[in-house]
């Protein structure tokens, strides 16, 4: 019986493992095609059923904290993203992507009574990529006002669904006047640059690590852009006085690629070990 009884229990943990992957891919795949509000429902079913839930893959390693806190992120829900970066660092003290966006959490300051109505990422993506004329968008983000900012990852992901440049420069400017309107304090700007240092410089010394000493590593950052990116946001955190927005556009573009520097790797070490089989 005792045995039946472990063999049970691993089958129940096996099948919770493979169902929290599967809600994690599914995540991840609606945050890169600018879904954020579908990719946070995702990644909470992991966080609640397994909160120690690791992600290995793509590299470096993080807590599923920090994806339900990107998803956060990108629709502009500072601070409940701040409180999931919070939780990843309990779980994961080296989860330098956490840390990372912490520091931009604190950046950033969320109207503590946003307007209603106003236009998410998600909305304007959907509407992009259901015909609606960008123009129109343009016009109804105007009206209505939008509830993120726009940076490298969700320019990227609205070009994606069909956004142009007009488009692209109304958001911006929209941007430009919610910043204007709330600015964080001299205390959480000194604390974020703080968090934003440490975090690029963990993810330098793990990308310099990974590049010398892994069997992946040779496909990592081939051109050297993301470790450039890194010294230009060590440089700009440590200059007097800081350019506040090169850190935050910089950092922001540090995540983002290495998100997507992942799965590139990735794909070209099969691509190569398919050319060296033939």
């Amino acid at each position: 019986m005792h045995i039946r009884l472990l063999y049970l229990a691993s089958c129940l943990a096996i099948a919770a493992c493979a169902g929290s992957s599967t809600a994690f891919l599914a995540g991840r795949q609606a945050l890169l095609r600018g879904e954020p509000d579908n990719a946070v429902a995702y990644f909470d079913r992991v966080a609640q059923a397994d909160p120690g839930y690791i992600v290995d893959s793509p590299p470096p390693r993080k807590s599923i904290w920090t994806y339900v806190g990107r998803a956060h992120y990108n629709s502009g829900r500072y601070a409940e993203a701040k409180i999931a970066y919070d939780k990843a660092l309990t779980r994961l003290k080296d989860d330098y992507v956490a840390r990372l966006y912490r520091g931009l959490t604190l950046l950033r300051v969320q109207p503590s009574a946003p307007p209603a109505n106003v236009f998410t990422l998600q909305e304007v993506s959907y509407a992009l990529r259901e015909g609606v004329a960008p123009r129109r968008v343009g016009t109804l983000a105007r009206e209505r006002g939008i509830a993120f900012d726009l940076n490298a990852e969700t320019e990227s992901q609205l070009k994606n669904s069909g956004a142009d440049t007009l488009l692209l420069d109304d958001l911006r400017k929209l941007r430009a006047e919610r910043a204007k309107q709330n600015q964080p304090s001299d205390n959480q700007r000194n604390e974020g640059a703080k968090e934003i240092t440490a975090a690029l410089t963990g993810l330098r010394d793990w990308l310099d690590y990974t590049i010398a000493s892994t069997t992946q590593g040779r496909f990592w950052d081939p051109s050297g852009e993301i470790r450039a990116e890194i010294s230009r946001g060590l440089r700009a955190t440590a200059a007097s006085p800081r350019d506040w927005e090169a850190i935050l556009t910089g950092a922001e573009s540090v995540g983002y690629k290495l998100e997507e520097e992942g799965d590139r790797a990735r794909r070209d070490e099969a691509e190569d070990f398919q050319r060296r089989r033939r």
